[in-house]
């Protein structure tokens, strides 16, 4: 039987040399290179979604206790206005809340303005509950702004569009004593509001359609705005040149919103509503709303004659003594002359010259018989 013959020294040296290079720093208990250590990337399926979850902030807004309250920001934003007319730049001022008035225009008027903020009650906060409401006359003066109770318990304070927090309405009247204002303001007033059907359902209040003006059903703005049901938002940008509701909501600047949509348009508004004014007043046996400036005990300092196409009042005729108006007869009796004296009534029929009496030193000649 053959022997294998021995390596060479030259693949001894190269045999040193591949053990030396492909051997492991450190080995284990059986000599073995020891195994990869793999990285963690954490649970697989379910788990790993969950994990994601708890790291990524939420971007859904939850109850006011768990959520960080949002960065104030600017109610009203102006933007290039549509038109340089004086009533415009008005309504513009009266929105961002920088109006000065005097007290006569600090009186409720005829006209109010009403805006409600929500909270969600029930299961995830389907269901909407009053937490503030905000009543302006028709100068944007608030004649109310006040947090409510709500009846139930709260499950979504809404804390990002209605800026209601659960301290808010620690010390808040209940919803019955609300209500109740809310109902004697409004009384017998047109009521102006924006989709005014979820406000009058949330305060749990009715009112009667032919004095309603909601903005969302104006035909003039719902033609400027291109669609059946537009935004508040869309149309105060559109129609007065203003920006709102860039952070949470603000129900008093929604309100005085409102109340320019409704001003701006007044006009035809109103126009095409008289008959129905009318017809509902007959019926139930209301007074007319008077014209000029009218009185509920107080001035109200709201002045319907005014133009609110150019922002100017109509020129009201020239009075005169004793109540008359150029070119109509005052119905004062006629002073004519007589014989060099003056006299007053009634012209007597002229007489010719044969007929014409005696001037005497005393007495009256209109008494003398004929």
């Amino acid at each position: 039987m053959s022997k294998t013959a021995p390596a060479s020294s030259n693949w001894e040296s190269l045999k040193k040399k591949i053990n030396t290079s492909s051997e492991p720093k450190s080995k284990g208990a059986n000599g073995s290179a020891p195994p990869k250590k793999r990285k963690n990337k954490g649970f697989g399926g379910i788990g790993h979604f969950a994990k994601q979850l708890e790291s990524e902030p939420s971007k859904e807004a939850g109850p006011s206790r768990t959520q960080t309250a949002p960065e104030p920001k600017a109610e009203v934003i102006f933007l290039p206005a549509p038109s340089d007319k004086p009533l415009l730049q008005e309504l513009r001022t009266m929105v961002a809340g920088q109006s000065v008035l005097n007290e006569a225009k600090k009186a409720p008027g005829n006209y109010i303005a009403v805006d409600c903020e929500m909270v969600g009650l029930g299961h995830l906060g389907s269901e909407s509950a009053l937490a503030r409401v905000s009543l302006v006359n028709y100068h944007g003066h608030v004649l109310l702004d006040t947090f409510v109770q709500p009846r139930e318990r709260v499950t979504d304070w809404r804390t990002w569009v209605s800026g209601v927090r659960e301290t808010d309405i620690q010390d808040a009247p209940p919803f019955e004593e609300v209500q109740k204002k809310v109902a004697e303001l409004v009384e017998g007033r047109i009521l102006i509001g924006h989709a005014i059907e979820n406000d009058m359902k949330a305060l749990l209040l009715s009112h009667p359609n032919p004095f309603v003006r909601d903005t969302q059903k104006c035909k003039q703005l719902r033609e400027a705005a291109k669609t059946k049901r537009p935004g508040l938002k869309k149309l105060v940008e559109l129609e007065l040149g203003l920006k709102i509701q860039a952070g949470s909501h603000s129900s008093v600047t929604d309100a005085r919103a409102t109340m320019a949509l409704y001003r701006l348009h007044k006009p035809e508004w109103e126009a095409s509503l008289r008959k129905v004014m009318e017809a509902y007043r007959e019926k139930t046996g209301m007074e007319p709303l008077a014209k000029g400036k009218r009185k509920r005990g107080a001035d109200d300092g709201e002045d319907d004659d005014e133009d609110e196409q150019d922002g100017k009042k109509k020129k009201t005729p020239q009075q005169f003594p004793g109540g008359g108006r150029k070119g109509i007869s005052s119905g004062l009796s006629v002073v004519v002359r007589r014989f060099g004296k003056k006299v007053e009534g009634d012209q007597p029929k002229r007489r010719g010259p044969a007929e014409a009496p005696k001037a005497k030193a005393a007495g009256n000649w209109w008494e003398e018989a004929a």
